[in-house]
């Protein structure tokens, strides 16, 4: 039944209105939708033991627990003092819910078995995620100033009580600190000699102190029953009465029947407590309120939503406290999400001017619009339905798909217009289908491509859908509708140019047919042999230093090292091949960086400064060195702002440049004079990054070992004896030096005093290791106990041994301890040593892990041989269950970019044409077009200098499916042609027929295409990605034109 026109345009204007009015509704945010993490974590705490205890007694049987639960792919866990954490990865088809579910069972079940002290185990992971930010679980949103008239304590306590819970209650924000300025403690300190006269420990005064403050907070429920008989339950509030006297009159205990006040142990001193870490913005030691949020929140929505509450929160404020905004980490984001809207905005105009110009019709430029809006309404319709999130990358989905959408209103405008049926249909179908199945192929590349090109290939493979309705159903009813036919249009000076054009292709096309093989093999030659590309040597070629080379080759092996393998080949005959038949190709291979699959992400230039101490430096150390740093600083106005963490790891400083300096040479100025300026500073191992290509280390890591031999078993002890034999083994070689055993991920560990007890000597002298132990404690002790409020004070409390810092190395393996009455040199029991400190014991998949760091002074093919023989002779005498594992890396191989997916997607594009011009012949004549355009990329990577990249890549991809599109058109209307024209018309005549009825449409689809990416070449290369995909698409589909007019009829058997 035929449909009316007035139906399908009533039909058109519905669904363009439901389109409107899903626009609020679609989510746009700054980034992809986060996906379901595949790993899971227990976290558990046991305060005070060793990593080993926790290990073999916590860690293994948890660890064993989740090895078993179906779905899990692999799991590692490590072990810290105090506490432990197994991390669960997932398989990729898992359901995490049940997974996850089951995991909580049976950690519920194994609670009762483990050691009293630990606590309860912690399962977390499996929610969403985003690929780009997995080790991010927060990230700083905004950072306000505060100025007021307060202490810094006060403010503090002020800011904590009065603006972070209101903070917090916003959804996605994790975290609410206010950092910088001074804090207050009380510091008492004993002598731990003088307690021993009075007979009472460190422990008796924490207690005494715990007591003497009280406590002041809700302990409990009771019931009050009233007179009426009703049962309430009530809060118990338990609050000790405060002390009237001062704090030196602490009573801590009687001794003989005399009360022992604070005064007679100890002293305090209420003091400035140095900062574990240091936060400050452009060098000022100010207090700053930082929000951190979740890495996956909607920043532009989040920082608009928070700013709006502070505005709430600051005229709230007690007079006199001032908030100022310092920081937005959104607005990078805003920008650049403005930015493509104005790029989608932009290719739309331009794609409506060229439409325009190239007709200079209003009904042609009527139809074009509409259709074009009518794509762009109904495809909002599908974000809305398959909860499509628009981003940066979906939305140049959008911007790329415009030249595309308008491809098939325009074939199909041009075909219903002449001759007013919809025969053009199956060719707009199989042009739209081939570029959707190049897109598809996004779903195999690898993850750091993917994440990005997801919605991107979602978005066009939307549009394209919603593009074929419109130019099936809607197209043909408007020109019906308005009365449009383009036989009516059409100039006596472009029909002379239109014949005397067709005369000569007519004889450019008899030319060439009697000579095929001759072009052939000139395409071949400028397309290129990839003689540059061939391996001098094949078999056994992978990333690892060590080869086997007594294994057998496979028989093609053989014959290519006999043959292309050849010294004589390699030599004498690759070079002068590789120029003479490398082509375009070999360009563009030439013009290939190192970096070109480089995963890092586009960024803005911002220089980070890194600085970290020697083991055992303080991070109040460090702090002074960072300092001189900001002071230099600070004298440049070209910086936009700096912002400085000191923390026990190190020091980070991230400078931001202001935008009219940002692509300057200021940026690589200023980092030639902090290079200077680190290095007169010295005492710490600085570096550079994010500025120039290298950046700069001065850390000279003399530790560093080039060759490593990990070794894996499933007993901790077993493994380091069998990792010690190793080292006494390969000591017997003098060239192998600097051997060391070491924690795979934990090589910089700090150092331990280790204290190896003679046992006969302690029975002979019945020695109690216990009260040594208590002993040692009471003269090292050091740590909070409480918080103490009065009238005048509220401050934490610290309580250390005035001995503390005095009691070194030299006095533990020297002085007499007083145990149990007895005086005791320590050294005359026990051996003092000083080793690293195993503070973190690994496992992968219930493995230990060793690894064996050594040098060898000799040749790379010696050490090869080397490292080979150990571990085969290691691995030869090692028990079940452990092996060597041989870590030492070679060349770096570059597997970032998926090259056989562009065979995939020839091999799709075959079977789509195949089934549409039911033909085995002519879609080889379609596919061979491909490798043509890129001849085109190639010379235009070449040319340009342009870095080819990842977007360089997605452009191979994308153009694979534009470039047969236009030969579609025109082969479909040939055939249509040859089956109703065939018998009067030579095949050479219906082929230059068809031409000349879609060259016009096609062009308009090639040129609309190419000026809908026209807006990503404004920014040049701020936006290395799209530049670089816009450049390699551009320079191939204009090449396509060419390939189309003059290559494809070689292809064709057109004269009999």
């Amino acid at each position: 039944m035929r449909v009316s026109n007035f139906t399908l345009l009533l039909t058109l204007a519905i669904l363009m209105i439901i389109g409107a009015a899903f626009i609020p509704l679609v989510d746009v945010a700054d980034k992809p939708r986060p996906r379901q993490g595949k790993t899971l974590t227990v976290s558990f705490w046991w305060q005070g033991a060793s990593a080993k205890v926790i290990e073999q007694n916590v860690t293994s049987r948890i660890e064993g627990l989740t090895a078993s639960v179906r779905g899990v792919e692999s799991v590692r866990s490590e072990s810290y003092f105090g506490w432990g954490q197994v991390t669960v990865k997932l398989k990729k088809n898992a359901d995490v819910s049940s997974v996850k579910f089951e995991i909580a069972s049976l950690l519920k079940q194994v609670r009762k078995r483990l050691p009293k002290g630990v606590s309860y185990p912690i399962l977390s992971g499996g929610e969403v995620i985003n690929e780009q930010s997995r080790k991010e679980t927060t990230r700083l949103l905004l950072t306000y100033q505060i100025n007021s008239n307060l202490s810094d304590e006060q403010l503090k306590e002020y800011i904590q009580r009065q603006v972070e819970p209101e903070l917090k209650q916003l959804e996605d924000v994790r975290r609410v600190e206010a950092t910088g300025g001074v804090s207050k403690y009380i510091e008492i300190t004993y002598d731990p000699f003088v307690l021993a006269t009075y007979g009472l420990t460190a422990t008796d005064m924490e207690v005494a102190i715990r007591s003497f403050i009280g406590r002041n907070d809700v302990v409990g429920e009771v019931t009050n029953t009233e007179i009426d008989g009703h049962k309430q339950r009530m809060a118990l509030y338990l609050s000790t009465r405060k002390f009237s006297r001062p704090l030196e009159q602490m009573p801590i205990g009687i001794v003989d029947g005399k009360t022992v006040y604070l005064n007679d142990l100890a002293t305090y001193e209420y003091k400035d407590r140095k900062p574990s870490s240091y936060f400050r913005v452009n060098g000022l030691n100010t207090i700053y309120l930082n929000i951190h949020v979740d890495a996956e929140a909607n920043r532009i929505a989040l920082s608009s939503k928070i700013r709006r509450q502070m505005k709430n929160i600051e005229s709230g404020l007690r007079k006199g406290i001032y908030l100022t905004q310092t920081y937005d980490g959104a607005e990078e984001q805003e920008s650049e999400l403005y930015k493509l809207v104005w790029r989608s905005l932009l290719s739309l105009v331009i794609l409506l001017l060229f439409v325009w110009l190239a007709r200079r019709e209003w009904k042609y430029l009527s139809i074009m619009t509409i259709t074009l809006v009518a794509n762009i309404l109904m495809a909002i319709i599908a974000y809305w339905l398959f909860d499509i999130r628009l981003h940066i990358y979906s939305l140049a989905g959008i911007t790329v798909s415009l030249g595309m959408i308008i491809d098939a209103s325009v074939v199909m405008v041009d075909h219903y217009s002449y001759y007013r049926d919809r025969r053009a249909f199956f060719a707009i179908l199989a042009a739209l289908l081939t570029t959707i199945g190049s897109l598809i192929v996004v779903f195999w590349l690898p993850e750091y491509i993917q994440k990005d090109l997801y919605d991107f290939a979602w978005i066009i493979i939307i549009n394209l859908t919603t593009a074929l309705l419109v130019a099936y159903a809607f197209a043909p009813a408007l020109i019906e509708s308005l009365h449009y036919d383009s036989r009516q249009h059409g100039h006596i000076h472009r029909r002379r140019l239109a014949i005397g054009w067709k005369r000569f292709y007519t004889r450019y096309i008899n030319f060439t047919q009697q000579r095929k093989w001759i072009y052939m093999v000139l395409l071949l030659l400028v397309f290129g042999i990839p003689f540059h590309a061939l391996p001098s040597k094949w078999g056994n070629q992978n990333g690892y230093a060590w080869k086997t080379e007594q294994k057998e080759r496979s028989w093609y092996e053989r014959a290519y090292n006999a043959t292309l393998g050849s010294d004589f080949f390699q030599l004498k005959c690759k070079e002068p091949l590789s120029k003479v038949c490398g082509g375009t190709m070999r360009l563009f291979a030439k013009s290939l960086s190192e970096n070109t699959f480089s995963k890092k992400e586009e960024q803005e230039i911002k220089l980070t400064i890194r600085a970290q101490m020697p083991l055992g430096g303080s991070v109040h150390d460090l702090n002074e060195k960072v300092v001189i740093l900001e002071n230099f600083l600070t004298q440049f106005t070209e910086i936009k702002r700096f912002e400085t963490r000191v923390e026990s790891w190190g020091a980070n400083i991230i400078v931001q440049f202001r935008e009219e300096n940002l692509h300057t040479s200021f940026p690589y100025l200023l980092e030639n004079k902090v290079i200077g300026k680190v290095i007169s500073i010295g005492g710490a191992d600085w570096s550079t990054s994010g500025v120039s290509e290298r950046g700069f280390s001065n850390s000279l890591n003399l530790q560093y070992r080039s060759n490593r031999i990990e070794i894996a078993g499933y007993n901790y002890d077993r493994l380091y004896r069998i990792a010690e034999n190793m080292c006494d083994r390969m000591r017997q070689n003098n060239r192998v030096v600097d051997l060391i055993i070491e924690t795979p991920g934990y090589e910089n560990q700090e150092d331990e005093f280790y204290m190896r007890y003679d046992k006969e000597r302690m029975t002979l002298y019945d020695f109690d290791l216990r009260s040594t132990h208590q002993m040692l404690r009471e003269i090292l002790f050091g740590f909070d106990i409480d918080h103490y409020r009065d009238e005048h004070i509220s401050a934490p409390m610290h309580l250390r041994s005035s001995r503390q810092a005095s009691f070194d190395l030299w006095h533990l393996q020297n002085s007499y301890l007083r145990v149990k009455g007895t005086d005791t040199k320590l050294s005359d029991l026990m051996d003092i040593e000083r080793r690293e400190a195993k503070n973190c014991i690994p496992k992968r998949n219930q493995e230990y892990i060793l690894r064996v760091a050594f040098n060898v002074l000799g040749s790379y093919t010696y050490t090869s041989r080397y490292i080979e023989r150990m571990t085969r002779e290691f691995n030869a005498k090692m028990p079940v269950g452990y092996r060597c594992l041989n870590r030492t890396k070679g060349w770096y191989e570059d597997t970032g970019t998926q090259w056989w997916l562009i065979g995939l997607i020839v091999i799709i594009i075959y079977f789509i044409c195949s089934i549409l011009f039911e033909s085995l012949r002519l879609p080889l004549v379609i596919i061979s077009l491909i490798p043509v355009s890129f001849i085109g990329t190639f010379l235009t990577y070449w040319l340009t200098g342009v870095e080819f990249g990842t977007g360089g890549f997605a452009s191979l991809v994308l153009l694979s499916g534009l470039t047969v599109n236009a030969s579609i058109y025109v082969l479909a209307e040939y055939r249509h042609i040859h089956s109703d024209f065939g018998l009067s018309h030579s095949a050479l005549q219906c082929y230059v027929r068809a031409y000349n009825h879609k060259i016009s449409a096609v062009f308009l689809t090639i040129f609309s295409t190419v000026l809908g990416l026209v807006p990503f070449f404004i920014d040049g290369n701020s936006s290395p990605f799209w530049f670089s995909f816009a450049v390699g698409s551009t320079g191939g589909i204009l090449f396509s034109m060419i390939a189309l007019v003059f290559v494809m009829p070689i292809f064709l058997n057109l004269i009999e």
